[in-house]
């Protein structure tokens, strides 16, 4: 199995996977050197995606591949699908069953530009207009969440900055749809910013119900025998970053040139 995002937000998504496959060895690619995604373009973000595939797949038999981004999911996880002739599986926001959830008329969406403006997103934000879905765009709470997952100083003022419509202007919004894998990281920081209890609707949930249906081939073609953790930029953040890995017991972890 493997398993790409431009920050650690896939761990998120790792974590619920060896829920279901407690025994399946995964690739892990943290393309560092451009993370955020959610601040590059369309052309950028698929090129780089399909450049990051073909590199893994050249050297490890990969049978199938989890997008654990939801930028590079909505932007080019059909265009994926179309060039790789493997099972690919994107996290995607979940819009639908947010409004299913909802407690109120008010919903809130965080996500990267980058999704927020993506065709898919939009597209769905339109299907669904009669209803009051408030939306942020940011790149800043993926920054965020990589400092907590390094064990980092988080600034409440900077989480205040980012959620002040809401905090303000939308104080009826109860549910929340994380749009980026890095916001699960900071459910407890964003209740606390809000002051109220959140009903999170996270891009993971509809994920793991396709994992699911591809467990049995998962596990009858695992050819990976152990787990591998590869960045494409080495810097200090990555050194921080450390401590944070031990618990997923990589067997390696190595820098791969995807220049």
């Amino acid at each position: 199995m493997f398993i790409f995002d431009s920050g650690v937000g896939g761990l998120s998504v790792l974590n619920n996977i060896k829920k279901i496959l407690p025994n399946t060895s995964y690739i892990y690619m943290l393309d560092n050197q451009f993370f955020p995604y959610g601040n590059k373009g369309e052309i950028f973000i698929i090129k780089r995606s399909i450049k990051i595939i073909k590199k893994i797949k050249k050297i490890y038999p990969i049978k199938i591949i989890i997008i654990a981004c939801n930028t590079i999911s909505t932007i080019s996880l059909n265009i994926l699908k179309k060039k790789f002739n493997i099972p690919i599986i994107g996290v995607l926001p979940s819009i639908k069953p947010a409004i299913h959830a909802k407690q109120n008329k008010f919903i809130g969406l965080i996500a990267t530009p980058a999704t927020i403006n993506s065709k898919y997103v939009q597209k769905i934000l339109f299907q669904h207009s009669n209803y009051n879905i408030n939306v942020i765009a940011t790149n800043k709470l993926a920054k965020i969440a990589e400092k907590k997952i390094r064990k980092n100083y988080i600034n409440d003022a900077d989480l205040r900055r980012i959620f002040y419509p809401w905090i303000y202007f939308y104080q009826k919004i109860d549910t929340i749809i994380l749009g980026c894998t890095h916001f699960s990281i900071l459910k407890k920081e964003i209740e606390k910013i809000l002051k109220k209890k959140i009903k999170f609707i996270h891009p993971e949930n509809a994920l793991c119900f396709h994992i699911k249906k591809y467990s049995k081939m998962i596990i009858k073609d695992q050819k990976i025998k152990k787990n591998i953790f590869f960045y494409s930029e080495k810097n200090y953040q990555l050194i921080k970053l450390m401590d944070a890995l031990k618990k997923y017991k990589f067997k390696h972890i190595k820098y791969i040139n995807l220049n």
